[in-house]
């Protein structure tokens, strides 16, 4: 893991991080730059747990599956070959830990969630994506909240771009009939 002393990451960068675009931040990561690498977690991080929220029946799941990708790819970064290929790359690792989590617990009903008038459609959408067969909620959920293109969620998930294409339309039509 990044090592976190304040005076170590003034050391290692020249620019402020907000000037730094995301490929020179993963180049920065790779070189072993942990104020880059906290830079990609604080922009990336937020959007990568809603998608673990959503793909993942509690919260404390959710929690477990972004840390256990934010390890990974402290890990995997020197390996990365092309900086501009971050964030479909971090969004894999994060379907495969959510998917280890899922084959890890049982297929229990999602938890029941106290929740007031303006909160239903958000519960109603949650648990029609949840009805949803695994691979049509994958591909919503990498394409239409994490917003990759057909050809990175196809990348992700190890397919084609027409099996994504189709199975996109299918769950579109799958989630409307369910709405």
């Amino acid at each position: 893991m990044p090592n976190l002393n304040p005076s170590a990451e003034r050391r290692t960068s020249t620019l402020p991080s907000a000037e730094l675009d995301e490929a020179e931040l993963v180049r920065r990561a790779q070189l072993g730059s942990a104020a880059a690498f906290e830079q990609l977690v604080v922009t990336r991080g937020p959007s990568l747990y809603r998608y673990l929220a959503v793909r993942l029946p509690g919260e404390g799941d959710a929690r477990d599956a972004l840390q256990e990708t934010l390890i990974a790819a402290w890990q995997g970064l020197p390996n990365l070959k092309t900086a501009s290929r971050f964030w479909p790359w971090l969004c894999g690792i994060a379907a495969h830990k959510a998917a280890d989590i899922t084959r890890g617990r049982s297929h229990a009903a999602l938890p029941e969630v106290d929740a007031s008038a303006s909160d239903y459609d958000l519960l109603v959408v949650r648990d029609a994506i949840a009805a949803l067969p695994e691979h049509f909620r994958q591909v919503l959920l990498l394409r239409h909240l994490l917003g990759l293109s057909e050809a990175e969620v196809a990348e992700v998930l190890g397919t084609r771009i027409g099996t994504v294409k189709s199975r996109s339309a299918r769950a579109r039509k799958a989630l409307k009939d369910l709405l």
